[in-house]
């Protein structure tokens, strides 16, 4: 597995060319985030969430999977927002803030979840280069979890998670300003926000402090 682990500082191109090829082929990789490692994967593959939950040990169906996403307008395609809950998710994009909102229609069976009734998908637009650049040029969205087991801690070095997936995945790449900010201030979360209600209500404080301001 020590093959497949790249420093993407070191040759961003290699590491992002590399990224893109892996995932295209529906395959899983491991990249840094803004907030810790994560578990990726392409999620127009209908495979990729199944493939997930195994690697975290969920039963088949038991979690849905946050979506990352390039931009408030890839947001739109899957949700519904009103004007307000836009111009929201924008004042704090991109950013360590997940959304979770109200699914259109056409939204995949395989990225929703369920909210007290309500069909729901959850999007992140992460504040990290490499990831952007991936999300750019790929034809969708990206699956997103932590890079662990379920119940398990996150973990803060690329060596640990390349051995505890071994060869369960094609490709690690390694951020060490992630490394050397975790180990510094621990591993962090992302802050959640449910949108689903038209009434913005933070579900787990994390990494971002939200302000609604007056009137949401």
């Amino acid at each position: 597995m020590k093959d497949f682990v790249m420093n993407f500082k070191e040759d961003p191109k290699r590491a992002e060319l590399q990224a893109i090829r892996v995932l295209s082929l529906g395959d899983i990789a491991i990249l840094p985030t803004d907030t810790v490692y994560g578990l990726h994967g392409l999620a127009t593959f209908h495979s990729t969430s199944s493939r997930l939950s195994r690697l975290k040990g969920y039963a088949e169906g038991q979690r849905s999977f946050i979506l990352l996403v390039r931009d408030l307008d890839e947001v739109g395609a899957w949700a519904e927002l009103s004007d307000d809950e836009r111009a929201l998710i924008e004042q704090y994009s991109p950013g360590a803030v997940t959304w979770i909102c109200r699914a259109r229609s056409a939204t995949p069976p395989d990225w929703l979840g369920e909210l007290e009734g309500r069909p729901t998908v959850a999007f992140r637009i992460p504040d990290h280069t490499f990831l952007q650049c991936l999300l750019h040029v790929l034809p969708g969205p990206l699956f997103s979890t932590s890079a662990n087991r379920a119940g398990q801690g996150s973990l803060e070095s690329a060596d640990e998670i390349a051995k505890l997936f071994e060869d369960k995945v094609k490709l690690v790449v390694s951020d060490p300003d992630l490394e050397a900010a975790m180990a510094r201030d621990g591993a962090s979360v992302s802050t959640l926000v449910d949108l689903s209600t038209g009434n913005p209500q933070v579900l787990r404080e994390g990494k971002v402090n939200l302000s609604f301001g007056a009137g949401r």
